[in-house]
């Protein structure tokens, strides 16, 4: 329960009573947008969640395209393409489910249809959603929108790599961020329903106190809300410096410096710290100073487990995040690993006992089998102690080497031969799928560390990739393993890993 003092309270404030008034304002009420408007100004005048930009720094990090909104009182829609028009300023974005929709209840951005867009947008015809996006943005003085299948030619595959690859930019730049945490297609929106609250007044000399049901919960609300558990919306979420979340209880304000509730409630999590930091991953970096390693691994445990309509954005969706991340670290990534760690995040595997499923990717999309990236499921990474273990380099660094953009996510090792029984093998080895019958005579392994200090009966862990033979020299990642020195012949033979 929620313990409430009316504002207007003759008195002191009681012990654990939070002033404010239960009953919250209609969603997408003038009381209701007033208060978001005061976060935000509240964020503009007092925090340094939003950086001001030169008019050029704008210009180049605008969007291809946005929505103009016009104003409330002089309502406008149309898609404006940013360069053609010399468009600055502030904008809105976004994030929402797609839903699975039929095609003809989606309102998109195609070729055919592009022109007649730039000169109007028929409010009537949108869904729900983007209706109350529009409103939203109105309500909030900003000019213009993006919405990504608005914004985004769909059905043009050059179109979708160009802006796929501007995600960053996309969402770092905009003003906030609004999020339908709660709405699980475009068709439902975000500024109807809202869940009725529990409230009991009491009458007393001093003015009104109220009993409320607690309904400040961000954790239910939005980080396990059905927004959240789309691959896409992880990074929207964390590279957007606010973020405000329509709920079906209530809107949360998320900003560098914590989450407001629509209740007055301030409140502070770990997920927000993280992924709702302005300047993402900065937060992060600073409370794991001598362990960033972890962080980055949990950043791609965190993704690897959340929901895509379609599994071949499996290596798109994190596009912009891992922009961010390499240019953090100063370190080429790709794949879903960085240079700078290159050899510890090879080390992954499939989380516990969850199963993983083989993504069929198009030829001109492929994925290699030594990246998680080319398995749609939950991961997690092999047990590997921190600063006890040595790197071999058995593994080649392609990122090292790399001068131009024409790798094809090969790798080239060294590979040994095992010396052990099958029994012993499944104790050692988390694959990565489940295999019919593999010939030892087929199985090989690469060293990629290998124990700083042997264990008590003198022997030392070898942390390694499991490969298997597809064709001479050519070989697929089939799993990990942790072995003893015993375990591994010492003779190595050159092998291509795709």
């Amino acid at each position: 329960m929620s313990f409430y003092v009316d504002p207007d309270y003759k008195g002191p404030t009681p012990l654990k009573a939070q002033l404010g008034l239960p009953i919250l304002p209609s969603p997408g009420s003038a009381q209701d947008f007033a208060l978001i408007n005061g976060w935000i100004n509240l964020c503009d005048r007092t925090h340094d969640c939003v950086s001001p930009m030169s008019h050029q720094e704008s210009l180049s990090q605008m969007p291809t395209r946005l929505i103009h909104v016009g104003a409330k009182d002089a309502p406008f829609l149309r898609l404006v393409d940013t360069k053609q028009e010399n468009v600055t300023g502030k904008y809105i974005a976004l994030s929402h489910c797609w839903g699975k929709l039929p095609k003809e209840e989606r309102f998109c951005t195609y070729i055919d249809n592009i022109q007649d867009l730039k000169q109007h947008i028929p409010f009537n015809k949108l869904p729900q959603t983007f209706k109350d996006a529009i409103t939203t943005t109105q309500a909030l003085r900003v000019r213009y929108l993006w919405i990504d299948s608005l914004c985004i030619i769909q059905e043009d595959p050059e179109d979708w790599k160009i802006e796929a690859a501007r995600m960053e930019d996309v969402f770092n730049s905009a003003y906030c961020t609004i999020a339908a945490s709660s709405s699980s297609s475009s068709l439902d929106g975000f500024l109807g329903y809202r869940r009725e609250r529990a409230v009991i007044g009491i009458n007393t000399a001093k003015g009104p106190l109220y009993l409320a049901e607690n309904i400040d919960d961000f954790q239910k609300d939005v980080e396990r809300g059905i927004l959240n558990t789309r691959g896409w919306v992880f990074q929207e979420r964390a590279l957007s410096r606010r973020t405000i979340h329509f709920t079906y209880t209530q809107v949360y304000w998320e900003c560098g410096h914590g989450v407001h509730c629509e209740t007055l409630a301030h409140l502070r999590n770990r997920e927000s710290e993280l992924l709702g930091d302005s300047k993402f991953p900065h937060y992060g970096l600073c409370k794991h100073k001598a362990d960033s390693i972890s962080l980055v691994q949990y950043l791609y445990e965190t993704y690897s487990g959340l929901n895509l309509t379609k599994q071949t954005d499996r290596s798109k969706a994190l596009l912009g995040l891992q922009t961010r991340l390499g240019r953090t670290f100063q370190s080429p990534a790709e794949y879903g690993v960085l240079s700078i760690y290159f050899a510890r995040l090879l080390l992954w595997q499939r989380h516990q006992t969850l199963p993983l499923v083989q993504i069929l990717y198009p030829d001109d999309q492929a994925v290699p089998t030594w990246s998680w990236m080319s398995l749609m499921g939950r991961i997690s990474y092999l047990d590997v102690p921190f600063g006890k273990v040595n790197w071999t380099g058995d593994v080649e660094n392609p990122f090292s080497s790399q001068n131009d953009n024409s790798w094809d996510g090969r790798l080239q090792a060294k590979a040994h031969e095992l010396s052990i029984d099958e029994d012993e093998l499944k104790i050692r080895m988390v694959p990565d799928l489940t295999y019919n019958k593999l010939s030892m005579e087929s199985i090989k392994c690469v060293v990629v560390g290998t124990g700083k200090m042997a264990n008590k009966d003198g022997k030392t862990d070898q942390y390694v990739l499991m490969i298997h033979e597809r064709s001479p020299g050519i070989y697929t990642r089939i799993g990990v393993g942790t072995f003893l020195d015993i375990h591994i012949r010492p003779q190595s033979i050159p092998v291509c890993i795709i």
